[in-house]
């Protein structure tokens, strides 16, 4: 018995030998597995028989390009399409790691996937299991991770989503992490979880060709606090769990209406403790505040409403909804402290705001003050720490609510310098860049760049302006008359080594001259971002003795002229 066992493997080896030794052509794949002429661009071959003509399945051989088996199969015919050859697979169809371990099994009908498909890790556990019904992905879906442990169960019918889908957590297999519920493709209900208790909760309401309605509530933690905390929801639909890790830091429900897009809130909004009573309530309006918003600080047995809608100070009042008076200490989600007085719900006098680091350190202090009315009212300033000591960072001024008075403002690496007069910028206009953290509190001089200065009245450009380079040359400068660019305007480019002059006073042409004020002739290049695709496209304009011969407007990916316009003594010909 075991004589005949060991000569049919043998025999079995041996077709095998002679199979492989009948196949006569080869054809060459790309790594994406698209055909090739050039063997060396290629990262598999095929080996096959052209020449069998036999009715029933035929086998082929892939191979690594180095050689070892990648996979095998078998197929019942070839069709050329565009004169390209084309395996009709049929049956059972296997491929391996390079190790000769099996990587994946399927079956094909026709050419379509067709029954179970089954891929492994490299350690022999399996990675998915799927069913398909003629290339079409239909039944249970079952996802594992490298353990073998089951990561997700999704199930499909007739192509789509439907029915129920199941995501377990990644730091705990045994533990429900998501369930969503689909229908037609179309996702319906979302519940998450953490610790085996619900998290958030989404519900579709509505869906048509232009937008969504859906409403989404999220739940505490038994250990997170109660105060108000960070908002996001458009990172829900993210498998990636640093993501997930900063949703734990969400500390109460948020319940919301969205429409349109799903990171826009729009309806009603509202938020609360771990015992269930409000701390927030308001409306949005596509991610904006609108309307009077409540917010309830219990521990100090006192709420406050703003109004988003008209431009009116905050006003506090004591749980019973009688005006507040006292000192109150607002703890926000970023960790700043803001310190302040209320008189008859109204905030008044001196406020004071300290910012921490994710270490505790204090590292920015606010200091400012509230008129009679609760207005901004009198000096107002910051005050960062530099070599160990506190000093004046920006400042700014304010009349009953009004900017008024000079301004020192930090934006970003800048620091704006202006002066308002009622809410209106008036006067000189600077803007300088920063270079160090030092820069912030030095007075203004050489240390630091000029970017821009200009003035300003009634809140609009007007008089002299000059916008300077990294080396303090002046790139360009003109002025304004209420807004408006007027007279001479002088702009260089010193890479090209030109400049031209543009007059705003009448319809005179550019003209382009050398630096040293020579009438410039040959091209200059600009550049623009086209709104709809904010790729920034080519502007290559000809140029003979000062004027403007021609503008080709040239795609910057493809290098294609997208349009061409023409001049006559440095004017646009009309068409």
């Amino acid at each position: 018995m075991k004589k005949n066992i060991l000569l049919a493997v043998i025999i079995a080896v041996f077709a095998n030998i002679c199979t492989a030794q009948e196949f006569k052509d080869k054809v060459y794949f790309d790594e994406d597995w698209n055909i090739t002429d050039d063997a060396s661009k290629a990262s598999y071959y095929r080996l096959y028989n052209a020449n069998d003509k036999s009715s029933g399945l035929k086998p082929y051989q892939d191979y690594y390009i180095n050689g070892i088996l990648q996979g095998d199969g078998y197929y019942s015919r070839i069709v050329y399409v565009d004169g390209e050859i084309n395996f009709i697979e049929e049956g059972e169809q296997k491929n391996y790691y390079d190790n000769g371990k099996l990587r994946e099994k399927w079956y094909k009908k026709n050419g379509e996937m067709h029954g179970e498909d089954i891929m492994y890790y490299e350690n022999g556990n399996p990675k998915y299991q799927a069913y398909y019904d003629n290339g079409i992905p239909n039944g249970k879906y079952t996802m594992y991770d490298s353990t073998g442990r089951i990561d997700r169960i999704l199930n499909y019918k007739n192509g789509f989503l439907d029915g129920k889908q199941v995501q377990y957590s990644p730091a705990n297999r045994s533990e429900i992490w998501k369930v969503e519920y689909f229908k037609n493709g179309l996702m319906e209900k979302e519940i998450g979880y953490i610790d085996g208790k619900v998290r958030k909760e989404f519900t579709l309401i509505s869906l048509n060709e232009d937008s969504f309605v859906a409403n989404e509530t999220w739940f505490l933690r038994e250990d997170e606090d109660s105060s108000i905390g960070k908002r996001s929801v458009d990172f829900l639909y993210d498998f990636d769990p640093n993501i997930w890790k900063y949703a734990f830091q969400m500390f109460y429900v948020e319940t919301a209406n969205f429409n349109g897009e799903i990171s826009k809130k729009h309806g009603k909004c509202q938020s609360f403790d771990r015992n269930g009573r409000i701390v927030e309530d308001g409306n949005y309006s596509f991610d904006n505040k609108i309307g009077k918003w409540t917010t309830y600080l219990y521990s100090q047995k006192c709420y406050y409403v703003e109004d988003y809608d008209e431009d009116t100070p905050t006003k506090y009042f004591t749980l019973d909804h009688k005006p507040f008076s006292g000192p109150l200490t607002i703890t926000r989600p970023d960790g700043a402290e803001i310190f302040f007085n209320i008189k008859n719900g109204i905030r008044v006098g001196k406020y004071t705001v300290n910012h921490y680091d994710k270490n505790g350190k204090l590292y920015v202090k606010y200091f400012g003050n509230f008129d009679e009315n609760g207005e901004l009212d009198g000096y107002t300033h910051s005050e960062i720490e530099v070599d160990g000591k506190w000093q004046t960072a920006d400042f700014n001024n304010y009349k009953h609510g009004e900017k008024h008075g000079e301004w020192r403002e930090i934006k970003g690496d800048s620091i704006i310098y202006c002066t308002y007069n009622n809410d209106l910028l008036e006067g000189r206009y600077e803007i300088r860049k920063v270079h160090s953290y030092n820069d912030f509190v030095k007075e203004k001089d050489n240390l630091r760049d000029l970017i821009v200065v200009g003035y300003f009245k009634d809140d609009m450009p007007h008089g002299t302006f000059e916008w300077y380079d990294d080396e303090g040359r002046i790139t360009t400068k003109g002025n304004y008359t209420n807004g408006n660019k007027s007279g001479i305007w002088t702009y260089y480019f010193f890479n090209e080594k030109l400049y031209y002059i543009a007059n705003f006073d009448n319809n005179e042409p550019h003209k382009f001259y050398t630096l040293d004020g020579k009438p410039f002739s040959g091209k200059h290049t600009a550049y623009y971002e086209k709104e709809e695709d904010d790729d920034p496209d080519t502007v290559e304009m000809t140029i003979k003795n000062s004027l403007i011969q021609q503008v080709d407007f040239i795609d910057s990916v493809t290098g294609k002229v997208l349009q061409t316009n023409r001049y006559k003594n440095g004017l646009p010909i009309n068409k």
